[in-house]
Formats: C-alpha cells, sequence, structure tokens
C-alpha cells in the first residue's frame, strides 16, 4: 500500500476535484492509487460519482474512508466493482472509538469492519497507542478489534510526545499486541483466502510474521492485569446503592437493576504502583469477583497497589458491611502497600447520603492511606 501513488481528491483551494479530473489523473500511470485528503464516503453522491469515473479506467485504487461508511453497503459494493482493493481507516476518526461512551462500541466498531470485509474489501486500520488516557488494556482491545474486526493489515503506532506509559511498556506492549496479530491463527482470521487480495493479504502478513517472531517480548504484568480486568462485572445483588456523589437525587437507598463494574488498570512508574480505576457501581459480588481476579493476574507482587474510586458512582450497603467485615484482617496486612486514591470524597459522599452514618468508614480511613 505505501508503493502506491498517492492522489490526492481535495484541490489546491481547498474543495474536491472533479471525479473526472481525479480519474483521469488515476490512468495516467500504471500501478495502484491511493486517494487521500478526504474521507471516501463522507459525501456519498460525490463517492458514487467517483466510483463510475474510476471504473472506466481499470486501475486498483484505495481510498482513506471512515467506519461509518459500513453503513453504505451500496456504496462499498459500488466501489468494489469499480476497482477499489482496500480502504484506509485512522488514525482519525479512532477506529477503537475512544471517545464512545456506551458499552458497547468497540463490537460496534468491529462489527463495521466486518460489513467492510463482506463486501470484498481488505482494511488498513492505524491505531495509536499509548495516549493520553490509555491503560494498559489498550494493547489487548488493539488485537481484539483488529482480529475480530478481520483487518487484514493492522498498523499500530506509538503516541508520539508524553503520555501515561513509560516508553518501555509502550515499546513491549507495541511488541506483544504485534505479535499476538501476527500468530496463525490470527493471521488466518483477519485475511482468509477468497480471492486474490485475501491470498495477497496472507502472504504479506507471513512475510511480516517472520520479522516479528524474531524478536523477543512479553506480556508486562500491567497488560496481564488489564487483560484479566478487561470483562465488565454484572451487578446482580438486589440490595440497596448508595451515591458516591454529593447531592445526588435519591443518593441512599438506589435500587439498581441493570449496572456494570469496570476496572481500567496502568502501570504508574512515579509511585512504583499498579493503579485500579473503577468505574460505575459496586457490590459485594462484583468486589469479591474483583479481589480474585487480581489475585488472579498479580499474585503475591510485593508491588504497591492503588485503587482509584473517581469513576465508582454506587455502592451497595453490602459492601460497605458484609465485604469489609470479611476483609478487615487481610486490609490491615496490606498496609502500605494497598492505598486508595479519591477515598475521602467518596467517604464524604457516602456520609452525607447515609445522614452521618457509614458503617466500617473508620476501618477504610485507619487501614488505608489516601494517595493523591
Amino acid at each position: 500500500m505505501l508503493a502506491w501513488r498517492r492522489v490526492s481528491l481535495v484541490g489546491p483551494a481547498g474543495r474536491l476535484r472533479a471525479p473526472a479530473q481525479v480519474a483521469a489523473e488515476c490512468g495516467e500511470e500504471d500501478g495502484g492509487v491511493l486517494l487521500t485528503a478526504h474521507r471516501f464516503g463522507q459525501v456519498v453522491p460525490y463517492a458514487r460519482l467517483l466510483c463510475r469515473h474510476l471504473a472506466l479506467r481499470a486501475r486498483p485504487w484505495a481510498a482513506e474512508s471512515e467506519l461509518a461508511i459500513a453503513r453504505e453497503p451500496g456504496l462499498l459494493r459500488l466501489a468494489r466493482r469499480s476497482g477499489c482493493r482496500a480502504l484506509v481507516l485512522g488514525p482519525e476518526p479512532d477506529p477503537l472509538v475512544r471517545e464512545a461512551r456506551e458499552p458497547g462500541a468497540l463490537r460496534a466498531a468491529a462489527r463495521a469492519l466486518r460489513r467492510i470485509r463482506r463486501a470484498g474489501l481488505l482494511t488498513v486500520a492505524h491505531l495509536t497507542l499509548g495516549c493520553e488516557g490509555d491503560d494498559a488494556g489498550v494493547f489487548a482491545r488493539a488485537v481484539w478489534l483488529s482480529t475480530a474486526g478481520r483487518v487484514a493489515f493492522p498498523r499500530l503506532t506509538a503516541h508520539e510526545g508524553a503520555g501515561p506509559m513509560s516508553p518501555d511498556e509502550l515499546g513491549r506492549g507495541l511488541a506483544w499486541a504485534a505479535r499476538m496479530l501476527h500468530r496463525h491463527r490470527a493471521i488466518w482470521r483477519r485475511t482468509g483466502i477468497v480471492g486474490a487480495d485475501g491470498r495477497a493479504a496472507l502472504i504479506a502478513n507471513y512475510r511480516l510474521r517472520r520479522a516479528i517472531m524474531r524478536e523477543p517480548t512479553g506480556e508486562t504484568p500491567a497488560m496481564r492485569l488489564a487483560r484479566v480486568l478487561a470483562r465488565p462485572i454484572r451487578i446482580r445483588e438486589r440490595v440497596p446503592f448508595v451515591s458516591t456523589l454529593v447531592g445526588a437525587v435519591a443518593a441512599g437507598g438506589v435500587q439498581v437493576r441493570s449496572a456494570w463494574l469496570r476496572a481500567r488498570a496502568r502501570r504508574d512508574d512515579a509511585r512504583a504502583a499498579f493503579v485500579i480505576r473503577l468505574e460505575g457501581a459496586i457490590d459485594a459480588r462484583a468486589a469479591r469477583k474483583l479481589v480474585a481476579r487480581v489475585r488472579r493476574a498479580l499474585g503475591r507482587t510485593p508491588e504497591r497497589i492503588v485503587i482509584d474510586l473517581g469513576g465508582l458512582e454506587l455502592v451497595s450497603l453490602t459492601v460497605l458491611t458484609h465485604f469489609l467485615e470479611e476483609h478487615a484482617s487481610r486490609l490491615a496486612e496490606l498496609r502500605g502497600r494497598l492505598a486508595f486514591r479519591n477515598l475521602r470524597p467518596a467517604l464524604t459522599a457516602l456520609r452525607r447520603n447515609l445522614h452521618g452514618m457509614v458503617p466500617n468508614g473508620a476501618l477504610l480511613e485507619q487501614a488505608l492511606e489516601e494517595t493523591s
């Protein structure tokens, strides 16, 4: 794809060029053409007219595009018939849909990628990892999206500039992700062998695999922890919940019908600790499952663990009573190795919403130091 000749869809004045003019430039030389500077499919009538003109030139071509084009199956079929071989996605808009708040946004992105693949077009996805806000699980999410979305050519790059990860962790994460994407099963699942384009993609991926597998790499503890915590935990207890937000409507005794506990993990080199950020709601069952997952991922690690409560919105009364009572002795043993972040604001809100009484609140304040 890098050897293909680039042709801009935007003229010097910043306007879209006439489709006939673009097609004429594409036909001037032999070989493939990559259409740039405008996301193909953003203006559907223009894209359809461009396909009709390119069909007369009988040249293989590819174009920069976005996931939204998957909602235009007719345009995808027309592009394929006119000679389109692949669509290039990312880094903007972000294929990993980081800005989306919906829980199923990543799965929706994978479905969109599969629709493009079913139309007969290969995909090249540029994924920038290590951006601000990324946790150690971003590498596993990139691997999952590329594999589940049948991305023939995933291109993983490191974010330039300062970020939440150290250069060593970022480099090891990228190496691990590249190795996971070029296992035998992952290559065959991403490329397939239907048609000449699929066979060419298969061969290209195996050539790249030879170089990747020579490099030693391993999963970091933070990545392993993030992978274990990646699956959300469903809240199942039908007990009263208390809001950790000051002034929340119906803050005390809320009944939750559908809620999840989500956990994100990363390594904080400045504090030499693993930071686990909790989001959503938590009950005693979810808390026990979270503890079991952390133990399975880290074992008896001497590293410090910081629990960030900044994203936690609801806490069940069973967490404040049964769970804390069960683990009281263990909390005392972990003093100095286990700490809470944003604990004081959460306790303040709980006291206010429970009219000044927090069961076992003193246990948290005495046994665990709060970190900023």
